[in-house]
């Protein structure tokens, strides 16, 4: 019983917010959708980006997410930040020459005396 109140309630919140279609967020080129559930112990965020009239489902992540206009990356143009519980993932558009990627990266605030973490970008999505 509990198990199907479970799977009942996972599925309304996501319905709904299918529904709802959340507003796109950044300027220029590229624009960023949110779709968040979850809200309990651990709260989740599907990223898709907006590019050219398409639109990219990039991945799901922990936590909340929020476009970033700062301290980018070599060749990165546009990017988010997904953050919970000390850590995360950056997602960023890269304009490199000859090619425009979605990379995702290991961000984490770090501790006293060590700083924050930010690296292992892996490829996600070939724009162009």
């Amino acid at each position: 019983m509990l198990a199907a109140f479970a799977v009942l309630a996972v599925g309304t919140i996501v319905f709904e917010s299918e529904t709802s279609a959340p507003a796109a967020v950044g300027e220029g080129a590229y624009q960023w959708r949110f779709v968040e559930w979850g809200t309990g112990e651990r709260p989740q965020t599907q990223v898709t980006l907006l590019e050219g009239g398409k639109s990219h489902t990039i991945g799901t992540y922990d936590g909340s997410c929020a476009v970033m206009d700062d301290d980018y990356l070599e060749y990165e143009v546009s990017k988010v930040v997904c953050w919970f519980a000390g850590g995360g993932h950056e997602v960023g558009v890269f304009e490199e020459p000859g090619q425009v990627v979605v990379r995702v990266g290991e961000v984490d605030e770090g501790a006293s005396g060590i700083q924050g973490f930010r690296g292992n970008f892996t490829l996600v999505k070939r724009l162009k």
